[in-house]
C-alpha cells in the first residue's frame, strides 16, 4: 500500500510497497480517506519534539471507512464511516476507567510508535478507539476532528458559567476551535489575540467578538479596557509560547481560570507568574484530550452549531506530504488546516 515513512529527522520517504496492517481480533482495519497534518507531527519530524523514534508512519488525525473487523468486534461492521480517537489505553487502570485513557501509563496513541498512523492507505485501530461520523460529515471534516475535539473537550470537561469573559491567545485551528466551543456557552465577550491580521479576521469569522493585534496594541491595556479593569474569567492559551503563557495567567481575573493548551517545544523554559496565581486565587489547568467529547461535538457539527468544514483550507495527495509539512511549518496566511488524501 501507499504510505509515507518518517525515516529520520527531516526525512520523509514515500513508498507504494508498505505492508498492509493485519487485523487483530478486537481491532478494525480502516481505509484512510483523509488524514489531517498536525503541527505536532511537524515538530516530531524536525526533531523539536520527541514522541518515539523513527522509522515510523505518523499521522494521528484519521478518518475513513472500515474494510475489515476482527472476530471479537461487536460494535462495527465493514462500510462504517468512522473517525479514529487516537488514545489507546490498557482498559483497566484508574485513568482508563475514568475516561482519561490518554493518561494511561501503559497506553499510547495511534500515529505514534508503536502504533502505525494515518499517512497511509490503511490503518488499524482498536474498536474502542473509533466513532461513527454523521452522514452529513465529509471525510475531510472527520480528518481534522481530532485537532478540534481536543479544545472542545477541554471546555466540555471544565464547563463554563453564565456571562463569562474569555481571552483566547493563538488563533490557529486550536484557537478557532476554542472560540467556537466557548460561544456554545453564551459568554459575555470572547476576545482573540494574535499578531497576524489575517488570522484575526478568521477569529472574527468563527465567533470572536473582539480581536487584538498584539503587534500594534498593548495586550494588557486592551484586555483591561474590555473587561472593566478586572481581567477575563476564563483565559485560554493556545499558542505555546512563553510570553503568551505568562500573559494568560496575568490577564486572568481574581478567582478566574486559565487553560494551558498550547504545547511548548522541548527545552523551552516557562516563567510562571506565581504571585498572581497565589494572590488572585487563579486556577491553572493543563488540558489535552477528552474521550467523552467526541460524540457530543459531532452532534453539534451536524446541527450546525460548530463549523469545522471551513477550517480545511488545503488538500494534498499522499505523495505530497512533504509539501504539506513544509506548508504547516511556514504557516502562511490563509492556512488553517491541511489534509492528505491517500487514495487520490
Amino acid at each position: 500500500m501507499k504510505a509515507v515513512i518518517w525515516e529520520d529527522i527531516n526525512k520523509l520517504t514515500y513508498t507504494e510497497d508498505y505492508p498492509e496492517p493485519v487485523c487483530k481480533e478486537d481491532w478494525v482495519i480502516i481505509k484512510v480517506m483523509s488524514a489531517g497534518v498536525c503541527a505536532t507531527d511537524t515538530h516530531i519530524i524536525t526533531g523539536k519534539f520527541f514522541n518515539g523514534n523513527p522509522p515510523h508512519v505518523l499521522g494521528h488525525e484519521i478518518c475513513g471507512v472500515i474494510t475489515e473487523v476482527g472476530n471479537k468486534v461487536t460494535r462495527w461492521k465493514e462500510g462504517d464511516r468512522v473517525v479514529v480517537e487516537t488514545a489507546v489505553g490498557c482498559g483497566s487502570c484508574i485513568h482508563c476507567l475514568t475516561a482519561n485513557k490518554h493518561l494511561c501509563d501503559n497506553g499510547g496513541e495511534i500515529g505514534f510508535p508503536p502504533y502505525q498512523g494515518g499517512y497511509s492507505q490503511y490503518v488499524t485501530a482498536p474498536e474502542s478507539c473509533i466513532h461513527k461520523i454523521p452522514d452529513s460529515m465529509s471525510f475531510d471534516e472527520g480528518g481534522i476532528l481530532e485537532a478540534t475535539v481536543c479544545p472542545f473537550g477541554s471546555i466540555y470537561r471544565l464547563g463554563m458559567g453564565l456571562n463569562e469573559t474569555v481571552l483566547v491567545q493563538g488563533v490557529g485551528v486550536a484557537g478557532l476551535s476554542f472560540i467556537q466551543a466557548v460561544k456554545c456557552f453564551s459568554p459575555a465577550k470572547v476576545i482573540a489575540a494574535a499578531r497576524n491580521p489575517v488570522r484575526l479576521e478568521q477569529a472574527k469569522k468563527f465567533g470572536a467578538d473582539v480581536v487584538i493585534n498584539t503587534k500594534f496594541e498593548n495586550l494588557t491595556e486592551r484586555v483591561m479596557e474590555e473587561t472593566g479593569g478586572k481581567g477575563v474569567t476564563l483565559s485560554i492559551e493556545a499558542a505555546g509560547a512563553p510570553t503568551t503563557i505568562e500573559n494568560a495567567v496575568k490577564l486572568t481575573a481574581k478567582k478566574g481560570r486559565c487553560i494551558l493548551y498550547g504545547l511548548p517545544g522541548d527545552g523551552v523554559q516557562i516563567q510562571f507568574p506565581a504571585k498572581e496565581m497565589i494572590m488572585n486565587q487563579i486556577t491553572v489547568i493543563g488540558v489535552t484530550n477528552n474521550e467523552l467529547a467526541w460524540d457530543p461535538m459531532m452532534e453539534m457539527i451536524a446541527s450546525g452549531k460548530i463549523n469545522i468544514k471551513d477550517m480545511v483550507t488545503h488538500t494534498f495527495t499522499l505523495d505530497k506530504l512533504s509539501e504539506a509539512v513544509d506548508l504547516v511549518m511556514e504557516r502562511p496566511d490563509g492556512l488553517i488546516k491541511a489534509v492528505v488524501h491517500p487514495w487520490d
